[in-house]
């Protein structure tokens, strides 16, 4: 005798016909009564491509180490691949488009239930020559490239928490620890025959040109001295930043992520833009709202991407898509963080409403720049004046607007455009 809500997913074949379809969904309870509930749905003629070919830069982090620890799995297992795939192939549906590698172990210490595990092998010879096993990097990549997700490679971190950097030393037949900041001979020493050796592998594997040394939250003048050292040692190499915005450096990220109440100007957005250069936002255990705590309205995580396309982002981070907690099916809250902050779905592959309406935004907003395409293409006085109205909508997805406008109210006007724009137009 209590309300059990139920969330339905109806996948649209690109083939199918547009026309209005109706079917009905049966429920059966444990004692044999059933209540038919009747399903219509209407086709149009707008046809969105692939999640592969989504132009929105979806990020959010991997932590394949949770999954181990959750299914009492060895790290790296056919089990545990088993585990990984539909979870990977759900988050490649929703037009992920970047691969999370720890380069080094622990990059950000203990944040979470599990730690990030490194899936480079580090080993200090006895003569002091450096060794490096790329085999659970490479295999890492090549899985979730399998599974469809092929764009970017970021590479966390040269900058990790403390300055922590742990390896094997074979003359001691210990895991050592070198502490050492951007910038010093200590920290050039430890990092440049890496940074050699690490780029031909790339290049033999045919990763360079995707791949990028990420670091998040760092101070600007060890992010300068980092970007410097990367420079001179491997040209070419990309990086990517999730942080505040830093003028000094922008020129020099590939991928720069700001937080959500960072104030990049305009044409600084469209010059990056117009290089091929990604400029997005995030989210994480500070901002109220929009989020996507457990507790958040769930119309706030589709909110994001029509926030992502008024402030001209190419997409949205956020830093954990499944870094479960000891018991992400019982309790979503870790240590004094907010509920959910750590991952999106749920063991088994099971997903969430929060990560269904993350999807459907950015649908929205393939949507947008299918629309905003076409419209600038007629050059109609029509096409001009929908544009218009489209663009004045957008206008309205400011954060501050969610302190007296719900998400869900701006999103009901908005697909009521978007709809009639796309019959009108498309």
């Amino acid at each position: 005798k209590t309300t059990q809500p139920v969330w339905i997913s109806i996948d649209v074949p690109e083939a199918i016909q547009p026309g209005l379809y109706s079917g009905s969904l049966l429920v059966r309870s444990g004692t044999g009564d059933q209540l038919e509930f009747l399903i219509e749905l209407e086709i149009g003629d707008a046809i969105l491509p692939d999640p592969s070919a989504w132009s929105y830069h979806l990020d959010l982090w991997q932590n394949p180490s949770a999954v181990a620890r959750y299914h009492n799995v060895i790290p790296w297992s056919e089990e545990h691949y088993a585990y990984l795939e539909p979870l990977i192939k759900n988050l490649a549906n929703a037009g992920q488009k970047v691969i999370t590698t720890s380069i080094i172990d622990r990059p950000w210490n203990g944040q979470t239930q599990d730690a990030y595990r490194g899936m480079i092998d580090w080993r200090k010879k006895e003569d002091g020559s450096w060794q490096f096993d790329y085999s659970i990097f490479d295999e890492w990549v090549e899985f979730v490239q399998r599974c469809g997700i092929n764009d970017q490679i970021n590479c966390y971190t040269m900058i990790p928490w403390g300055n922590r950097f742990l390896f094997y030393d074979e003359s001691k037949s210990i895991v050592d620890t070198l502490v050492a900041r951007p910038g010093t001979k200590e920290y050039e020493d430890h990092w440049r025959d890496f940074l050699i050796d690490f780029s031909a592998h790339l290049k033999d594997k045919g990763w360079f040109e995707k791949t990028a040394i990420a670091m998040d939250e760092r101070e600007v003048e060890d992010m300068q001295k980092a970007i410097d050292f990367v420079a001179r040692t491997v040209p070419g190499l990309k990086i990517t930043l999730a942080g505040g915005y830093h003028p000094e450096i922008e020129r020099d990220l590939y991928d720069m992520c700001v937080a959500s109440n960072q104030i990049i100007p305009e044409d600084v957005i469209e010059r990056r833009t117009l290089a091929g250069k990604h400029t997005t936002y995030y989210t994480c255990c500070v901002e109220a709202f929009p989020n996507n705590f457990t507790f958040s309205p769930p119309a706030e995580s589709t909110w994001q991407a029509w926030h992502a396309a008024n402030k001209g982002y190419t997409g949205y981070l956020r830093w954990a898509y499944m870094s479960w907690v000891l018991e992400p099916l019982l309790d979503s809250r870790f240590r004094n963080w907010p509920a959910g902050d750590t991952y999106f779905v749920y063991p088994e592959a099971r997903t969430s409403i929060r990560f269904e309406r993350l999807r459907e935004g950015i649908q929205d907003f393939e949507k947008i720049r299918i629309l905003r395409e076409t419209l600038n293409a007629r050059n109609t006085r029509e096409a001009r004046e929908a544009l218009q109205l489209l663009d004045e909508h957008l206008e309205k997805y400011e954060i501050s607007t969610l302190e007296k406008t719900p998400a869900g109210v701006m999103l009901s006007e908005g697909k009521i455009i978007l709809d009639r724009l796309s019959k009108q137009n498309l």
